[in-house]
């Protein structure tokens, strides 16, 4: 009998629902034809979990972990997509004739009636929310296997497939071909995946697809030969490029769409000796411009580039090697700085991600649209504040220094190793110390690092050899333990999910200023910065690994230097 019981009388037995509450949702419920739980959310009084707790507990049903169990892309495939997403049921695992299937209202007798006709197996329910359901059903959509059914549609490799006329190729790749299921499930894959970029390399049998995730590179699949050119080919028709020029570089743009989410790639062709290499960079319209909060630095450092940003005038620098999250430090303190009140223009190569209310400009050489011509241009603009993309040759470094001198606030990069490097940089650019002295605000060194899956963290002995050294040789007592990831559903097997900034923050003090006038050393400059207070990048790494943000590899990836230990 206790099975029969409805849904509100459970909740309310358990005291997470009242009578009143109860009430309101049963009218809304008549009213709109909803579900009576869908109905509960709605408005407000309990959360989906807090509906499947409840059942799982009462009707003692199991309750679904998706982030610690796999769900096969074979076992998915027992039930067909508009069911899944329909009825909000997903098939999890298969042991002899019983299919467990996780469901949202094990309750309906239909479902499971129909989901035993349909797979000829007896249903076992266990209980999952909606959201997880969906999230649990787009990751076991494996691409390599779903790839191999487009493979088998399209038959054998032959040789007359690859010499077949142009026009039949943009033909077959414009319908319902393999090439474009192919390609489509490939982006699609990668947006889901939350892959930066997506790389397909020729070879000389086959095409390799991987994606960077994380900032690591991953094979994903291995296109057959035949299918290569048609899965280039509607790449580039999808982004406005030639499908008939392959001997010259090409770039173009496009844009998806997946369910509620909308994403620009942006698409690079190049020429190998195997065919053409295509590079897609993935660009999050909102995803990726973070509120600074959300970046990982450390709080002295937040505070620091807070005064930073509080000035009204002055040039400040984010310096690093390509990769390592230049571009979107400068998003995130545009999205601080962004007001009504505030003229800001920015000059950038490319434009990655548009802000609102920001004027944005693209450079473009072919017709002289440099970023030294672009910022001279800016500053006939009366602007506020100037973000410049990067400070790559003399000319834009000596505007970019005048403009901050004139009153502007200049934000801009610079490819330096370390914080007091970008001062050697702009003195090699031919800048003057006074210059340099008088108008730089600060700078903020960073590296991106891959941090640990919170659902299968765990602590393991520090026992790698090169760490202990680096650590020690920092003047840091080496921690027993540290952490790492052993692999979940939840990370892809990987250990990692997300990523962190690893950083130092040179505030322009008295002393500093004083010291380059004075034709300083880089070394002297650093000594004084620590003495002024700034955390240097390898430690600054090395507190994120003891506190458990990330991992021994890491460190040694990201800012390990055979320097610290006496080696060279």
């Amino acid at each position: 009998m206790g099975r029969r019981k409805r849904l509100g009388d459970i909740l309310r037995e358990r005291g997470l629902l009242t009578d009143d509450e109860l009430r309101l949702a049963l009218e809304r419920q008549r009213e709109s034809g909803e579900k009576l739980g869908e109905a509960l959310i709605k408005l407000g009084f309990i959360s989906p979990d807090d509906i499947a707790d409840a059942l799982s507990e009462h009707l003692r049903i199991p309750r679904v972990d998706f982030k610690r169990r796999y769900v096969s892309s074979d076992v998915v495939r027992l039930v067909p997509e508009s069911i899944i997403r329909e009825q909000q049921v997903l098939p999890i695992e298969q042991e002899g004739n019983f299919l467990s299937v996780a469901m949202v209202d094990p309750l309906n007798i239909m479902i499971i009636d129909d989901l035993q006709r349909l797979t000829g197996l007896l249903i076992r329910p266990m209980i999952a929310t909606a959201t997880e359901i969906e999230d649990a059903y787009r990751r076991s959509l494996d691409i390599a296997s779903t790839a191999k059914q487009v493979f088998a549609q399209y038959g054998a490799d032959d040789s007359a497939v690859e010499e077949q006329a142009e026009k039949e190729r943009e033909e077959a790749i414009l319908g319902d071909a393999p090439g474009v299921k192919l390609a489509n499930m490939i982006l699609e894959q990668a947006v889901k995946q939350r892959a930066s970029d997506v790389h397909l390399e020729p070879r000389e049998d086959d095409l390799r697809v991987r994606y960077r995730i994380d900032g690591i590179m991953r094979d994903v699949m291995v296109v057959p030969r035949h299918l290569r050119g048609d899965v280039n080919s509607r790449i580039k028709i999808m982004a406005n490029l030639d499908i008939t020029e392959r001997r010259r570089p090409q770039d173009g743009r496009l844009q998806l769409r997946l369910d509620d989410l909308t994403v620009d790639v942006r698409i690079s062709t190049l020429p190998t000796v195997y065919g053409e290499k295509i590079v897609a960079r993935i660009l999050h319209r909102t995803h990726n411009v973070l509120e600074l909060e959300d970046f990982g630095f450390a709080a002295q450092n937040f505070q620091r580039i807070q005064a930073m940003l509080r000035q009204s005038q002055g040039l400040i620098l984010v310096t690093g090697p390509t990769g390592s999250g230049k571009t979107t430090t400068l998003y995130g303190f545009l999205n601080q700085l962004n007001s009504p009140e505030k003229n800001i223009i920015t000059v950038e190569d490319p434009v990655e991600y548009r802000l609102e209310g920001i004027n944005q400009v693209q450079v473009n050489p072919r017709v002289d649209l440099t970023f030294a011509t672009g910022l001279r241009t800016v500053l006939r603009q009366d602007p506020d504040i100037i973000m410049v993309g990067e400070i790559r040759d003399r000319e834009t470094a000596d505007i970019a220094v005048r403009s901050a001198l004139t009153g502007h606030l200049v934000l801009s990069t610079l490819h330096t190793n370390s914080a007091v490097a970008s001062v050697v940089r702009l003195l090699n650019m031919g800048i003057e110390p006074y210059l340099i002295s008088s108008t730089v605000i600060g700078v903020i060194a960073q590296r991106l690092v891959r941090t640990i899956c919170p659902e299968c963290k765990k602590s393991v002995p520090l026992d790698n050899p090169v760490a202990v050294r680096f650590i020690q040789s920092l003047g840091i007592e080496p921690p027993e333990y540290v952490y790492q990831g052993t692999g979940c559903p939840l990370c892809n097997d990987t250990g990692y999910r997300g990523r962190t900034v690893v950083e130092e923050v040179m505030l322009f003090t008295k002393d500093i200023r004083r010291a380059i006038d004075d034709g300083a050393h880089e070394s002297e400059l650093l000594e004084i910065a620590i003495r002024g207070g700034m955390e240097t990048l390898p430690v600054n790494a090395v507190d994120k690994l003891v506190r458990g943000v990330t991992t021994t590899e890491e460190l040694l990836r990201t800012v390990y230097s055979v320097e610290n230990e006496g080696v060279i």
